[in-house]
């Protein structure tokens, strides 16, 4: 291990330790603020769905005169169709108000 021996060397030594920790806490920072940036889309977008879902199935509540059970279960097809077909689950909900209207 060498020794620093002049002030200049010194000085050296903490400015540059200075400007690697600044560099590193800036990353963490952005990286940070891009993790926070992309949680609160992310949930923003998952209770929007929620909620249009649920506005949907109010609907087709509504138009079917459906008891809670049935309502239930098709709550539970829509969610399915949702979850195994390239279409939404309140895609689902909007099918089965049209087919509550036929």
């Amino acid at each position: 291990m060498r020794i620093i021996a002049s002030g200049d060397e010194k000085e050296k030594a903490v400015k540059a330790l200075g400007e690697a920790s600044d560099k590193y806490f800036n990353t963490i920072a952005k990286g940070s603020s891009l993790a926070v940036e992309k949680t609160k889309a992310f949930l923003k977008e998952s209770v929007t769905a929620g909620l249009e879902f649920e506005t949907q199935m109010s609907s087709v509540e509504t138009i079917t005169k459906a008891s809670s059970y049935e309502m239930e279960c098709l709550n539970l097809a829509a969610r399915k169709m949702g979850e195994t077909t390239g279409f939404s689950a309140k895609d689902a909900g909007k099918e089965l108000e049209r087919m509550a209207l036929a």
